[in-house]
């Protein structure tokens, strides 16, 4: 698509959700989409693991992608944030948005503040213009957590996918970043929705420890790439820049 800037999209995703707001709500399949893979090897580079992201895709990029960690002690946050700006430097539109409830967040390493965020616009107490913010090293276009503590009306499932739908009409791929906690509450409505994950491991972790977390992951019903690494990646970007983080 071509690219938009933050405002032009902005104004289209508030276009979006007020459309969906009068709509009926939209029936969370239950049939799969795709069929969850056992857990492969367990990948030490990052660029191994966006090779292995692109690849899902048929041509271009994923229309979304789940990076989370198995537990607290998982730095998912630095896997998130070097695949979304690797995916951003292929000249697309790519938002990066946090789901997580716990202190584990994207704001922080990016220096943009948590407040308000995604929490607060499926809630209702912020709108697009209010929580979209651009990397300032990439075209990434960022929406924070928000607060946890925030709460809407209807099932949180549902206040999710209408905001997940608007944002996978208007960017070329939307990366989500989260925890198990977010996840689980969440299950109803990424299952079956999501083209590939990135399961994040502790250091020194493998997959026999973690996988309980794991089993949770593959009932989301997709493949699930798992990794375990410092989050950097060692190509360049498309403008001569490290994308690493």
């Amino acid at each position: 698509m071509a690219a938009l800037s933050p405002n032009d999209l902005r104004h289209y995703l508030t276009q979006r959700i007020a459309a969906s707001e009068v709509d009926e709500p939209a029936e969370i399949s239950s049939k799969p989409k795709s069929r969850a893979l056992p857990a492969g090897p367990v990948l030490k580079s990052l660029d191994t693991v966006l090779d292995k992201v692109l690849d899902a895709a048929t041509g271009g990029l994923p229309r979304a992608l789940l990076v989370a960690g198995t537990s607290s002690g998982a730095d998912a946050t630095k896997a998130a944030i070097g695949l979304a700006r690797a995916l951003a430097d292929r000249n697309e539109q790519v938002v990066l948005v946090d789901l997580a409830k716990g202190a584990s967040a994207v704001s922080g390493p990016l220096g943009m503040p948590r407040v308000p965020g995604f929490a607060d616009l499926s809630a209702g107490r912020a709108n697009f213009g209010d929580v979209i913010r651009v990397d300032d090293e990439t075209p990434l276009q960022v929406i924070a957590a928000g607060n946890p503590a925030v709460h809407g009306e209807g099932p949180e499932p549902d206040r999710f996918m209408r905001v997940f739908e608007a944002l996978t009409q208007a960017y070329g791929c939307v990366v989500l970043h989260a925890d198990l906690a977010a996840i689980e509450v969440l299950m109803p409505a990424l299952k079956f929705e999501l083209p590939i994950m990135v399961a994040v491991l502790p250091p020194r972790g493998n997959v026999e420890s973690e996988d309980e977390a794991l089993a949770t992951f593959q009932a989301l019903g997709c493949p699930v790439v798992v990794y375990e690494g410092s989050g950097r990646l060692r190509r360049s970007g498309l403008f001569s820049r490290s994308a690493a983080v």
